[in-house]
C-alpha cells in the first residue's frame, strides 16, 4: 500500500509540473493538462448538434434585424481579437478560430463563446444590454474566456479534483481511515469552493479582455461599466440572469472595471 501512495504522490507532482501554463493577459499561472484542441473538438461537435436542432425547430433568429445586428458587432469584435492576437505574438491561437455568430430565440438572459470561435447570444439578453457597445463588451468577455484558455483550465481543474478525491480514498485505506476524519462530502465542498474562486479569477480576466476587444473594435469601454450596472440592477430586482450565475458579485466587478478603464482606453479607436 505504501508503494501505491508513493506512486500516487509522484503522479500528482508530475501532473502539476507538466500542467502549468501562463494566462496570456495577466501572467497568472494556470493548471492545464486538458488541451485547448481537445476541448475544441468536443465542444464544436456538441455546438453543431445544438445549432442543427435549433434550426429544425425554427429557433434561430439570425435572419432578423437583431440577428444581423449581432453579426455586424461580431465581425467588428472578432476582427479586433484577430488583430490583438497578431500584435501580441499569439498567432498560433488563430488557426483554431473559425468565427460563427448565432442568435437563439430564448427567454434566458445569457450568451457564450466556445473554443473554436462559436458565439451565441439569446434574444432575451439583447434588450437588457440595449446598446451595441454593451453587446460588444459581453461578446468580448465571452471570447476572453476562449483566448484565456479558461475552458481547458476548468476542465483540468475538474479532472484534478477527481484525482484528489481518488487519492483521498487510497490514503483512507492505507491509513486505516485516518484521513476519513475529513469526510468525502466536506473534501468535495472544499474543492468546489476552491474551483469557484478560481472561476471568479477567470471572470475578472475575461472582463479585462472584453474591455480591450470592444475598445479596439471602436466601442467606448466605458459602456462595459454601464452594461454591468444595468445587469446588476436587473439582478437586484429579482430577475434571474443566467449569465451572472457563476460570476463574482456585480459590485466588485464594477469596481474592477473602473480600475481597468484607463488601461482599456489606451486601446480605444473611435469610429
Amino acid at each position: 500500500m505504501k508503494e501505491k501512495i508513493n506512486i500516487f504522490l509522484i503522479l500528482g507532482l508530475g501532473l502539476l509540473l507538466v500542467a502549468c501554463s501562463t494566462a496570456p493577459l495577466t501572467g497568472r499561472k494556470q493548471l492545464k493538462f486538458v488541451s485547448d484542441e481537445s476541448i475544441i473538438e468536443s465542444s464544436t461537435a456538441q455546438y453543431n448538434k445544438m445549432i442543427g436542432d435549433l434550426k429544425q425547430e425554427n429557433l434561430l433568429a439570425n435572419n432578423t434585424a437583431e440577428g444581423r445586428r449581432l453579426a455586424e458587432i461580431g465581425r467588428r469584435v472578432t476582427g479586433a481579437v484577430d488583430e490583438y492576437l497578431r500584435e501580441n505574438q499569439m498567432q498560433d491561437i488563430l488557426k483554431n478560430l473559425k468565427w460563427e455568430y448565432n442568435l437563439i430565440q430564448s427567454n434566458q438572459i445569457n450568451a457564450f463563446a466556445l473554443p473554436g470561435g462559436k458565439i451565441a447570444f439569446y434574444t432575451a439578453i439583447i434588450p437588457v444590454l440595449q446598446t451595441d457597445g454593451a453587446i460588444a463588451y459581453v461578446m468580448g468577455h465571452e471570447i476572453g474566456h476562449v483566448i484565456g484558455g479558461h475552458h481547458a483550465e476548468r476542465a483540468s481543474g475538474q479532472t484534478f479534483a477527481g484525482y484528489i478525491m481518488a487519492g483521498k480514498k487510497i490514503l483512507d485505506s492505507a491509513t486505516n481511515g485516518l484521513t476519513g476524519l475529513v469526510s468525502n462530502d466536506l473534501a468535495e465542498k472544499g474543492l468546489a469552493i476552491g474551483l469557484l474562486k478560481f472561476n471568479r479569477t477567470q471572470e475578472y480576466e475575461a472582463d479585462k479582455y472584453g474591455m480591450i476587444f470592444m475598445a479596439m473594435a471602436g466601442y467606448n469601454p466605458e459602456e462595459a461599466i454601464i452594461a454591468e450596472e444595468r445587469m446588476m440592477k436587473m439582478s437586484g430586482s429579482g430577475q434571474t440572469l443566467e449569465i451572472l450565475s457563476t460570476h463574482p458579485s456585480s459590485e466588485k466587478r464594477v469596481e474592477e472595471l473602473k480600475k481597468f478603464l484607463p488601461e482599456a482606453m489606451k486601446y480605444y479607436r473611435a469610429r
